[in-house]
């Protein structure tokens, strides 16, 4: 018998994060360019909806731009 894992998304931890600090989701992308990671607001917007596979660059730079842990990007709903 095979089990069924369910990917991980971090969509709804990173709308969170944009929500709490004010940005909307075109800054968030003009932001992580300004930080040498190219991110466009399409792209932004299929991470949050975990239609995207986030690369380590991004995740990275996300970390940095809301400053936290990666424990608070992957931390599962309670």
């Amino acid at each position: 018998m095979k089990l069924k894992q369910e990917p991980i998304g971090i969509g709804q931890n990173l709308r969170k994060l944009r929500q709490d600090a004010g940005y909307s989701q075109s800054q968030v992308a003009a932001l992580l360019c300004e930080r040498g990671v190219y991110m466009t607001t399409d792209i932004y917007k299929k991470i949050e909806q975990n239609k995207y596979n986030i690369r380590i660059s991004e995740l990275n730079a996300l970390k940095e731009l809301y400053q936290v842990g990666y424990e608070e990007l992957f931390q599962a709903d309670s």
